[in-house]
């Protein structure tokens, strides 16, 4: 077996999958996952692993046609459905952990010796069942023409460099993408820069990452945040260190956090696009002369690499055909995503190290194939590893001729704003 990232990561996987502890730890009950049948605690965590695109039957055979059972036993997606309730999606939580922990601390590709980490949130539409529309659990929306409906939001920190997802939350769409952030904050080193879109921006969350010492770079919403950056946006100026004082309306969100009420400081810096739009960045990297303002345009869009990453969970793994109607399921599902999108971006890692280090540089791999690949040898992966260096080297192999070279300038048509989000169909579960 070849050292790489993604062996090491799916032969992590499947030790943890099969030891004792492990499972004592993510399972509900202590007698859960102690007889010998069909699903067992690995199995269930690698059907869920390789996610559930189409009915529970046609997922469940695929998963066991490379497996062999005793005579007369056969899986059906009814058995799959009990035993999925016994197990906790801390499986997949503490499985990514694991993987994250043990990379190379020099995989990243660093600005100015940070590490670039984006955070961000997305809403998912889930299944219309009577547990997940309690209002204990998820959001639930009224539509205009259409039965009610609920949504999830789902918020993660994401390496940019690599597109892994180092933390991953799923709330109610009413807790809003700042709460989600503190809970994920913890994580973070202090070599870390947070990069964050237009909808972070607030005096409270400037003034704890200060406090934290926490490195960051914002959009702010709008160039009349306050008359501050008002001014600087009207000025030829491309970078101001300005000084914040928070008032009275805000000193309520200040008590709630626990953050000092005092002045603070933080640096504009003015990014001018082809389109001749203005976006105004807030960061606290004040030093004009080590962080040069025109360095800052690439930096905020190496913050596109979450979107890419939501995407890849939404339109490519499908996250939002759940397979299952409970909070439970839609939790273990969506942590089941995060995992195999890691794992899909540490093969993509491994594909680009193959080619010469000249080229390296010029080329992407296929993420939405790397996880196709993916999916389809998991049950080999994880329950023959007798097969395993031969399997990894196939799905290298293969993204290898997948490559493509990277086209920077290359823009695709503007979104339309008034799109309709797509809804999926579910496939009978």
């Amino acid at each position: 077996m070849r050292p790489s990232l993604y062996s090491k990561s799916i032969y992590k996987i499947q030790q943890l999958l099969h030891s004792l502890e492990f499972r004592s730890r993510h399972r509900q009950r202590p007698q859960d996952f102690t007889r010998n049948t069909t699903f067992t605690f690995p199995r269930v965590a690698g059907i869920l692993l390789a996610g559930l695109q189409q009915s529970l039957q046609v997922e469940v055979d695929q998963f066991f046609d490379h497996l062999d059972l005793p005579d007369g036993r056969l899986p059906n997606d009814d058995a799959f459905r009990m035993a999925r309730k016994k197990l906790k999606e801390s499986a997949y939580i503490e499985l990514r952990d694991q993987i994250n922990h043990d990379l190379p601390s020099d995989l990243a590709q660093r600005w100015h010796s940070w590490r670039i980490i984006a955070a961000d949130s997305t809403t998912l539409y889930l299944p219309n069942h009577a547990d997940i529309r309690k209002p204990e659990h998820f959001n639930v929306y009224d539509g205009a023409n259409a039965p009610p409906y609920s949504l999830a939001r789902a918020a993660a920190l994401c390496e940019t460099s690599t597109g892994l997802i180092l933390c991953a939350d799923l709330d109610a769409d009413r807790v809003s993408e700042r709460e989600l952030l503190l809970r994920q904050l913890p994580i973070l080193k202090q070599d870390d820069l947070l990069v964050l879109d237009r909808g972070y921006p607030a005096h409270w969350l400037f003034a704890l990452l200060l406090e934290r010492q926490q490195a960051f770079c914002m959009r702010l919403y709008s160039s009349s945040y306050n008359p501050l950056v008002t001014a600087f946006a009207r000025s030829d100026r491309m970078s101001e260190v300005i000084t914040i004082t928070p008032n009275r309306a805000q000193y309520k969100s200040f008590n709630t956090h626990g953050i000092a009420i005092k002045p603070f400081k933080i640096r504009l810096v003015k990014v001018i696009l082809q389109s001749g739009m203005i976006e105004i960045l807030a960061t606290s990297l004040l030093n004009e002369v080590q962080y040069p303002h025109a360095e800052f345009a690439a930096l905020y869009h190496r913050r596109w690499r979450i979107e890419e990453a939501f995407r890849n969970l939404k339109c490519r793994l499908k996250l939002e055909q759940f397979g299952g109607e409970t909070p439970l399921a839609v939790r273990q599902e969506f942590h089941a995503a995060i995992l195999l999108h890691n794992l899909a971006s540490l093969a993509c890692e491994d594909a680009l190290r193959a080619l010469p280090a000249e080229q390296q540089a010029l080329f992407h791999a296929n993420l939405s194939y790397a996880a196709s690949q993916l999916r389809h040898q998991l049950p080999r992966l994880l329950s023959d590893p007798k097969r395993f260096g031969a399997l990894f080297d196939k799905i290298i192999v293969l993204l290898i001729k997948q490559v493509e070279r990277l086209r920077p300038d290359r823009s695709g048509p503007p979104r339309n704003p008034s799109r309709i989000k797509p809804r999926y169909h579910r496939a009978y579960k």
